[in-house]
């Protein structure tokens, strides 16, 4: 019999969020075509958290051990995807109008235009590897927490950027948006107008095929609908948030190279100034909320039994100090 007191916050808010994705479906299954697929699929990842969890806590597997503490990253992907098969058929109004009007007026033109100024093919060919770099700087945190031993500081590093994730979706139902590459510029010839030097185009191409991207002439019809927030910038901030919190060594790594990603975003055409200014602020509230929340999920454990979590905020962190000494 599996044990449901076993799942961990992270656990519990992966399961939650993918119920949500799950009951958004089933409310749309009109418009959805694969909502019987994403329901499914969704069930059968959640059993699977649920047997990983009593698996890794009954056994002393190293495999059983690595999925457990890795496969919130698969399931981004997964999530990820499933938005692509959600938003268009929920909302299929595109609010790029919108989001350039607002840069309009904050900025005085759109952003891309002023950057373009300063292209030159080696800053291209630098700001696209920063840009590519997004899931690379999770491995690299994660590795570099869990060689110091701080599964707490992993765990709960995980729990943010799930949690950055969860948040970003809503923002994908409700301001579907493609980017200034498909409205502002000819996506066709962005090779030519903003070229690099010898990495550029194939990380665009694995870019573009990661956002389903696989007709250039059907390129804007296809593109997933996820600007709005920059799940770039939010995601990355959170990464360079808690690097710098538990005073990681790939601290050193992750900082420029997570600045130069958020500055590509708009230099290389794939958010408007209004999708970085959102997901800043959705990053800081996801840093300011997730403690808070995963406090909430911590299931208190009976006295007597194996293991003890804390039982407030304030008792997590001393515990957490504890394990960092």
């Amino acid at each position: 019999m599996f044990d449901l007191n076993r799942l961990r916050p992270l656990d519990h808010l992966n399961i939650l969020g993918m119920a949500l994705i799950s009951i958004v479906a089933l409310i749309f299954h009109s418009r959805v075509e694969d909502f019987v697929w994403i329901i499914a699929t969704n069930l059968a990842a959640s059993a699977i958290i649920l047997v990983l969890v009593n698996l890794d806590a009954t056994r002393s597997n190293r495999v059983i051990r690595f999925f457990t503490q890795w496969y919130s990253i698969p399931l981004i992907f997964l999530t990820f995807k499933e938005m692509y098969l959600m938003v268009h058929p929920i909302n299929p109004h595109d609010l790029d109008y919108v989001l350039i009007k607002l840069d309009r007026m904050l900025f005085g033109t759109d952003p891309t235009a002023v950057l373009d100024k300063i292209a030159t093919p080696g800053l291209t060919e630098f700001l696209q590897i920063c840009y590519s770099s997004f899931y690379i700087l999770w491995i690299i945190l994660g590795v570099d927490l869990l060689r110091e031993h701080n599964e707490r500081g992993f765990l709960f590093f995980l729990f943010a950027l799930m949690l950055g994730f969860y948040t970003s979706y809503a923002g994908y139902l409700f301001v579907p948006a493609i980017g200034p590459r498909f409205t502002l510029y000819n996506f066709a010839k962005l090779n030519e107008q903003l070229p690099g030097l010898y990495l550029t185009t194939i990380l665009r191409g694995i870019i573009n095929s990661g956002e389903s991207i696989t007709n250039v002439a059907r390129a804007a019809a296809l593109a997933q609908r996820d600007c709005f927030p920059s799940g770039h910038t939010e995601m990355t901030l959170i990464t360079i948030a808690i690097a710098i919190r538990y005073r990681a060594k790939s601290a050193m790594i992750i900082i420029p190279l997570g600045a130069g990603l958020i500055f590509a975003t708009i230099y290389m055409r794939y958010h408007y100034g209004v999708d970085v200014i959102a997901g800043a602020l959705v990053g800081i509230f996801v840093l300011a909320t997730a403690r808070w929340l995963e406090s909430k999920l911590t299931r208190k454990k009976k006295a007597g039994g194996n293991g003890h979590e804390p039982e407030d905020i304030a008792s997590f962190v001393e515990q957490e100090m504890y394990i960092r000494k």
